[in-house]
């Protein structure tokens, strides 16, 4: 494992932190979407107890997010990247060998909290990196829920209709993970913890960020919670299918590793209209031409690649706004992200009923396009 206080070499940090993003938000927290209509079948669960599971996730999630900042600084990069690696880990263990619906839930929060902390330590771990590089390697880190999910579908569909099996083959990729990071990150590393760790973000320079982030938040949930929904409602794609969409979603996210870069040839404001306006388009796609599978397939891919770039300059964003304590200000618009992930189904939902999925889903790319309105001032974002 690296020695106390020497740094990781860029593409080994970029590497375990893929690894540990990739298995706590694309498997142990997307996954529980990926795998719901056989759960479904299993349990004999009704839409509401199954959404009502979602969102205890999305709610341990949001909690492990605020309580990020201060346990990375107490208990340093290494030590929180791990346990978030195992939390996914014991998260999809418990999911895959439980035989009630009370065992469901535990690994559902479980999961949801190692998401939680997953993405912020490396943030702390980068910080003396270049920041040429650092950007490149926030920006790849970022696109590790699309690793995950890409990894994860092949499996749920060489895996059938055995759910449980996924859940297993994806804790053992996440005990792999955890095993990489804590051989990567320097054991020392603990920064002196701070008497009020969310003070800092009472910095007004702060508000347009974590605006943003909320109703990023909002707008891709409709998505997130609704996309294979809304095809199957329109007889685009078969259950089974519906995983392969959001494997398209997945592999397309992977080019957000190139937000960095978008950034320096673009500005950090114009970079992040881009990607927010590309992101409202895929959602829009969705909601106006779900029959079409191309226009599907087209929506996956905007949806993937945007979505995820238009976080990972939110992250970058953050980090050179709390350049003292990165991972406070990641840890915050992380939470900030959730708590729109969270309100969003809940609202969508009650929508759905009234309005329709279309229309759910076109309020959703009108969120996103709305997040524009708070993209980071060119001066701010210097990579």
């Amino acid at each position: 494992m690296a020695p106390r206080g020497e740094a990781p070499s860029p593409l080994r940090l970029a590497g375990a932190g893929i690894g540990i993003v990739g298995v706590s938000f694309g498997m142990a927290r997307y996954g529980y979407g990926l795998l719901l209509p056989d759960i479904r079948r299993e349990y004999g669960l009704g839409a509401s107890t199954l959404g009502a599971i979602g969102t205890a996730g999305y709610v341990a999630y949001l909690a492990a997010a605020t309580a990020t900042g201060a346990l990375a600084g107490r208990a340093g990069p290494r030590r929180t990247a791990v346990g978030a690696g195992l939390l996914a880990a014991l998260g999809m263990a418990l999911a895959g060998l439980t035989r009630s619906s009370g065992g469901l839930l535990a690994g559902v929060l479980t999961g949801g909290a190692g998401a939680g902390l997953a993405f912020p330590p490396f943030s702390d771990a980068a910080r003396e990196l270049a920041p040429r590089v650092r950007g490149r390697v926030l920006a790849a880190i970022n696109c590790g829920t699309g690793y995950g999910v890409a990894v994860a579908a092949p499996i749920a569909i060489a895996a059938g209709s055995d759910w449980r099996a996924t859940w297993l083959a994806c804790a053992a990729v996440a005990l792999a993970a955890a095993a990489w990071a804590a051989r990567v990150l320097p054991r020392g590393g603990e920064l002196a913890p701070e008497p009020n760790p969310l003070g800092a973000l009472r910095d007004r320079r702060a508000a347009p960020l974590l605006a943003g982030g909320v109703l990023v938040g909002l707008g891709s949930s409709a998505f997130w919670t609704f996309a294979v929904e809304r095809l199957a409602e329109a007889g685009a794609l078969s259950p089974a299918a519906g995983r392969s969409f959001l494997g398209v979603v997945g592999v397309a996210s992977i080019l957000a590793t190139l937000a960095s870069d978008l950034v320096r040839r673009l500005g950090a404001r114009r970079a992040f209209r881009a990607c927010a306006a590309t992101e409202a388009v895929g959602i829009a796609l969705l909601a106006l031409g779900p029959r079409s599978l191309a226009l599907a397939l087209a929506a996956a891919a905007l949806f993937g690649a945007a979505y995820n770039a238009v976080v990972a300059i939110q992250a970058l964003w953050s980090t050179r706004l709390f350049a003292a304590r990165p991972s406070l200000g990641l840890a915050a618009v992380m939470a900030a992200n959730g708590l729109g992930l969270l309100a969003g189904p809940l609202v969508a939902g009650l929508l759905a009923g009234v309005v329709g999925l279309g229309a759910v889903l076109g309020a959703g790319a009108a969120l996103v396009l709305a997040a524009a309105l708070f993209a980071p001032e060119r001066s701010r974002l210097l990579i």
